[in-house]
């Protein structure tokens, strides 16, 4: 008898040597869709992900998110989509795909790239409609492609470009690639003198071999990436635990490092600091704080305005040139909670002279989906420079009949936000 149990002891010994315990295991797969542009920044978020979560496998599904939010709709198994726009996720939403609602968790900038020889000479975006200029997009429905569009009817009201460079542009177009990792490797690869792709994409496999050329913010979009779980995920938790880790610092630091900017809102400084050089410092609640002087703000186009207001008991009749508020901060480009419905209509807009005299501005005053006011930052009156005591700049608020938020030497413009809710 105890002959016979040491042999049973022995079969099962020589088994476990034979399977280890982790053969036994049952691995856990997540099936991630994701746009082509995140291929990089994502593949070392699933690995840092496997990394935490013991017996998870995260396998990516990349390619432009129409098309992959069309294979979600003809029930494509996923657990999780992460898409370049939010057009894609609302497709796959309405086909009855997604469960909850989609998080944004980054955002990135259009860029154009040339080869780095730079065979066409392209220095600018009017450059991108010259003769025989070679230009790659990606097609329609991509989101890059949607992006590049709103780029190009931004230029058709600015003087210079106009609806003769919007057909120039799209007569130059040479190919339209299925998603945008495809126009960055054929600029790469000199099949083409330009195209349209995101920062993120010249990664550094490609970096050498091409150019960036930067889009002015005025005419930029910044394209939003929202994620969600799928409705039918078998691993709904675990695909909630991965959306969690994307939006985790961890996550967010990652997608930095591979030139996506966070969603991240960072606090402010409590006080507003101002410069004592002459120029107009726009920061705050912005991706790109700018520091602009005259000749800057000469570059953006120019309005003039009629105005009356009383100063005292005084009555003001003057005329002033300058920039719409609305231009500045548009190249600031304001980091707006997405995932919060009119986030902007929380945010305000301080406007400090060099005296420390301070007034603001609702963002919904100067939003042509609201308000609309043509508010300015001016820095000519009559007909001649500004060129008062207290500074070159002056805020003017036509409409307001008294002219108190007409700050004088304005040197600060600060976008901030209502304070959150307990």
């Amino acid at each position: 008898m105890k002959f016979k149990t040491l042999s049973m002891i022995l079969v099962v010994a020589l088994l476990w040597i034979a399977v280890p315990p982790s053969a036994h295991a049952q691995d856990t797969t997540l099936t991630v869709f994701a746009a082509a542009s995140l291929m990089d920044a994502f593949e070392e978020i699933g690995g840092g992900f496997e990394a935490t979560h013991a017996g998870v496998q995260v396998e990516f599904q990349f390619g432009s998110s129409s098309d992959l939010a069309a294979q979600l709709s003809e029930g494509a198994p996923a657990d999780i989509f992460a898409s370049a726009n939010n057009k894609q996720m609302t497709v796959a939403r309405d086909a009855g795909r997604i469960e909850g609602k989609a998080r944004t968790f980054a955002k990135n900038r259009l860029v154009v790239i040339v080869p780095a020889d730079n065979p066409a000479g392209i220095e600018s975006l009017h450059d991108l409609a010259n003769d025989g200029v070679l230009l790659i997009i990606a097609a329609d429905g991509v989101p890059v492609r949607d992006y590049t569009n709103a780029m190009v009817d931004k230029l058709v009201n600015v003087s210079g470009y106009g609806e003769d460079y919007k057909t120039a542009f799209f007569n130059n177009v040479v190919s339209e690639e299925d998603n945008v990792r495809q126009v960055s490797a054929k600029v790469a690869l000199g099949e083409a003198d330009a195209g349209l792709v995101y920062v993120s994409d010249v990664t550094p496999d490609i970096a050498g071999d091409v150019k960036m050329i930067a889009i002015p913010d005025t005419y930029n979009t910044l394209a939003t990436y929202p994620i969600a779980v799928t409705n039918d995920s078998p691993n709904q938790e675990l695909a909630q635990a991965f959306v969690d880790y994307v939006l985790s610092d961890a996550g967010q630091d990652t997608l930095v490092a591979w030139n996506f900017i966070s969603v991240r809102i960072p606090g402010l400084h409590p006080s507003v600091v101002l410069p004592t050089d002459g120029t107009l410092y726009v920061g705050g609640q912005v991706y790109q704080p700018l520091t602009l002087t005259i000749d800057d703000l000469q570059t953006y186009s120019a309005q003039t305005v009629d105005v009356t207001y009383l100063s005292g008991e005084d009555t003001v009749n003057a005329t002033f040139t300058g920039v719409l508020l609305w231009d500045i901060l548009s190249s600031a480009q304001v980091n707006i909670n997405a995932d919060v419905e009119n986030d902007k209509l929380s945010l305000f807009i301080v406007a400090t002279g060099s005296d420390g005299y301070q007034a603001v501005i609702s963002w919904g005053e100067i939003d042509p989906e609201f308000g609309n006011q043509g508010i300015l930052v001016a820095y000519a009156k009559d007909g001649a420079p500004i060129t008062s005591e207290s500074g070159t700049f002056q805020l003017v608020v036509p409409g307001d009949g008294r002219g108190g938020r007409y700050v004088s030497g304005l040197v600060s413009v600060e976008v901030r936000d209502a304070p959150p809710v307990e």
